[in-house]
């Protein structure tokens, strides 16, 4: 590995830089080239894509988050044996919690987490795969928000940049703030997210 750190380094009028990327691949597991910084699109409409082509500098780029977005807010749910927290505002909603374990996740359910729903190791699997960091947990009154080192950098096709492990994201304003878990993360590259820089599942559902 690298010993210079990976960052993303953006501003609102910026793309995303990656700077000292590495181990970066597509939804396939197909490397995807990098150099030490590397400009890639979050307009959704380069057409080099994944990189910028400075599209967004001719075009209207809305970088701003929505007022009718979800809003930055953690909720804790407490059980027996384990407590999850869940943040719906930099939820991406790709919805793993609910296909993989119903009996603690489940839309149709009030609360819709339920705690006790299933082993706490399970639980801990589940929260593990969450690529945005919009659920953690907590034993015995410690919160687990990030789970190792290794650094992989996922660019999905029609979808967000996903990032684990150790890539510090610096920006102009207050977003970071919103993360509890700084090494899981998915950044919007359409363009649509009502809450820029987060992906939170508009190109899902937007044309």
């Amino acid at each position: 590995m690298s010993e210079k750190k990976p960052q993303i380094i953006f501003t609102k009028s910026s793309p995303f830089y990656l700077v000292n990327g590495e181990y970066v691949n597509d939804e396939m597991g197909n490397a995807i080239s990098v150099k030490p910084v590397t400009a890639l699109c979050r307009c959704g409409k380069s057409l080099k894509m994944p990189y910028c082509d400075d599209t967004h500098t001719n075009e209207i780029f809305d970088n701003e988050k929505s007022e009718d977005r979800h809003l930055n807010k953690w909720r804790s749910y407490e059980g027996q044996e384990i407590s999850i927290h869940f943040n719906l505002g930099i939820c991406c909603h790709v919805g793993l919690c609910l296909k993989n374990l119903p009996s603690v996740f489940n839309k149709d359910t009030k609360p819709w987490i339920n705690p006790n729903g299933a082993s706490a190791d399970s639980i801990i699997a589940m929260i593990k795969t969450c690529p945005s960091g919009a659920l953690t947990y907590s034993t015995s009154g410690n919160e687990v928000a990030d789970f190792d080192d290794e650094i992989r950098i996922k660019i999905v096709t029609n979808g967000p940049i996903v990032v684990r492990g150790p890539v510090e994201l610096i920006n102009d304003d207050m977003s970071i703030q919103e993360l509890r878990s700084k090494e899981r993360y998915t950044l919007c590259r359409c363009g649509k997210s009502k809450n820029k820089p987060f992906c939170d599942g508009s190109h899902r559902t937007e044309d």
